[in-house]
């Protein structure tokens, strides 16, 4: 038991030392009367970058809005102006192609001659 006690008491006494050589690391500041001023400054320069990126991301997802609007409405009127797409399907015009194409190139026979 006394072991533990010992073991404690080293324990608050080495925290006691590190808050000791944080204090003296960090001394407290007297606020003066341009303080909260330079904070700000200071918390206005660590957001200029990202301001920035934020006003392009703003400027580039209106601008993305505008066209795709533009490009719908391009769609829609040109849509009416298109003819009517056909009722058969890709595969059976293929077919039809093909049935076409194998009637033009079909093998000319000729006639048998009567050899005398």
């Amino acid at each position: 038991m006394d072991r533990q006690n010992h073991q404690v008491e080293s324990d608050d006494g080495r925290l006691d030392v590190l808050f000791r050589a944080y204090r003296d690391a960090c001394p407290d500041l007297e606020p003066s009367a341009d303080f909260m001023p330079r904070l700000w400054q200071k918390i206005e320069a660590r957001q200029g970058v990202s301001l920035v990126f934020g006003h392009l991301a703003r400027n580039l997802a209106t601008a993305a809005l505008a066209l795709s609007t533009l490009l719908g409405l391009a769609v829609t009127i040109s849509g009416s102006r298109v003819a009517q797409l056909p009722s058969e399907s890709y595969a059976e015009v293929l077919a039809d192609e093909h049935y076409n194409a194998s009637l033009d190139f079909e093998p000319v026979r000729p006639a048998p001659t009567d050899q005398r």
